[in-house]
């Protein structure tokens, strides 16, 4: 498991933000947003990835070069001759080789997190193919050395050559973890023909437990099939378009860009604050910066009036830590918004109270109980709401909330979806509710 921020001592944080291999990925990021949303066809769409792909591949050689190097030194050995140029540190300490191994280890995931955006931009935003394809492990950074690559690779290329198809590779991204590459075909109509493949690079070996994920997918997503991994676990419209508050978002970062932080009560009596990292610490230094934080949201959560348990969802560094995410790149935010949020350079959170979770719901005429013990870890699996209608109930756990926060989800479409899924009734399924008209929202 890669190491959280905040695990880091501050020293070990700032160096590892400030390294050039960090720095220059940021800007690299916001270039990739800004091409990405400039993408209109097929041909600007294969060129995208072939870019995202050769920055992939070499950062992760990169790091994989650095990984070399820490396993000798940790024995005590010598340098390798064939050994990289530290960028920055002492070539002999091995701590300064660690920071750059971690360093590597979070571009890695910052390009994965384009990936995501480059994904849910292919799928058109339809949130069905994000929550069937990303039901498996992650099979670990991209590679020329893994078996497989170069065989995906060449199928995406002979998928444009020949037929003239964009082909997505899967391992590019981390929300796709179901199948190799989904190969999109354009139709006259403005529709778009989705095919997945599974692909073997030894034609004789039999349906292997991949290929069974990849079937049951393509089952879910077309013919109401269980997703891959549970026969309970099943895809449901609610037919409600989505609607969020992100405009809040937009308004307070521009406005912490000016003033280092910004809070404000976002509508569901939610409470928000964006942090500016760089003008935060240009303005107060980071000491001051650190206690104006903890005054400012002390003060905003006496403002919005929070009574019962506070919960509080943070977008630090998550970048490619969640599949079912929604990934930066594609909020409605100017691109450098969203680059600074992938490089956690900026940085906001989103605080709810349950007995103010429970009054606005019930406004929308849905019963809610709160059930997470007053006190308990919010574990991923754990029930934390059951909400009733119709003579049925559903059982909401932390992802469900975390998207509710941290997308700033409209509590009224919410709520709407939700009386859909309870009326559609369906005893003994693990259903996955999904909203109509998303395209609306992402950039």
């Amino acid at each position: 498991m890669a190491p959280m921020l905040t695990d880091m001592s501050s020293d070990r944080l700032d160096a590892l933000i400030k390294h050039p291999f960090h720095r220059e990925n940021a800007e690299r990021l916001v270039r990739f947003i800004k091409d990405l949303r400039e993408c209109q066809s097929a041909e600007d769409s294969m060129a995208f990835q072939r870019e995202l792909l050769v920055a992939t591949l070499a950062a992760n050689l990169a790091r994989a070069e650095r990984s070399r190097v820490i396993k000798r030194l940790r024995k005590r050995e010598s340098l390798p001759v064939d050994a990289p140029e530290l960028v920055a540190g002492d070539p002999y300490d091995l701590n300064d080789w660690r920071l750059e191994y971690d360093v590597l280890e979070r571009v890695g995931r910052q390009l994965r997190s384009i990936g995501d955006a480059m994904a849910w931009r292919a799928f058109r935003y339809d949130r069905r193919y994000i929550l069937a394809l990303r039901r498996n492990e992650s099979p670990g950074p991209m590679t020329l050395s893994k078996e497989g690559t170069a065989h995906e690779i060449q199928f995406v290329e002979q998928q444009w050559s020949e037929n003239r198809h964009f082909a997505l590779l899967h391992d590019i991204t981390d929300c796709l973890r179901i199948a190799d590459v989904t190969v999109f075909h354009d139709q006259e109509d403005g529709e778009q023909e989705i095919y997945l493949y599974e692909l073997k690079t030894n034609p004789l070996r039999k349906e292997s437990a991949q290929l069974t994920r990849t079937r049951l997918a393509a089952e879910a997503l077309h013919i109401g099939g269980p997703l891959p991994g549970s026969d309970k676990a099943v895809l449901v419209e609610t037919g409600v378009p989505y609607a969020t508050h992100l405009s809040a978002l937009s308004d307070a970062f521009a406005q912490a860009h000016q003033d280092g932080l910004k809070t404000m009560r976002v509508p569901g009596q939610r409470a928000l604050l964006a942090l500016d990292i760089a003008a935060a610490g240009d303005k107060w230094g980071a000491q001051e910066a650190t206690k104006q934080f903890h005054a400012s949201y002390a003060s905003l959560l006496r403002r919005t009036r929070l009574t019962g348990q506070n919960i509080c969802f943070s977008s630090g560094d998550s970048a490619a830590r969640n599949t079912m995410a929604p990934p930066w790149g594609i909020y409605p935010l100017q691109p450098g918004q969203c680059a600074g949020l992938i490089a956690d350079v900026l940085v906001f959170s989103v605080t709810l109270s349950s007995d103010n979770f429970i009054e606005e719901l019930g406004k929308h005429g849905l019963d809610v109980e709160w059930v997470l013990p007053s006190g308990a870890d919010m574990e991923p699996a754990r029930p934390v709401v059951i909400v009733r209608g119709h003579g049925r109930q559903v059982t909401m756990a932390r992802a469900g909330l975390e998207q509710l926060m941290l997308e700033l989800s409209n509590l009224q479409t919410w709520a709407r979806g939700m009386d859909q899924l309870l009326r559609k009734g369906l005893p003994g399924q693990e259903p996955w509710p999904y909203f109509a008209d998303e395209d609306r929202v992402w950039a």
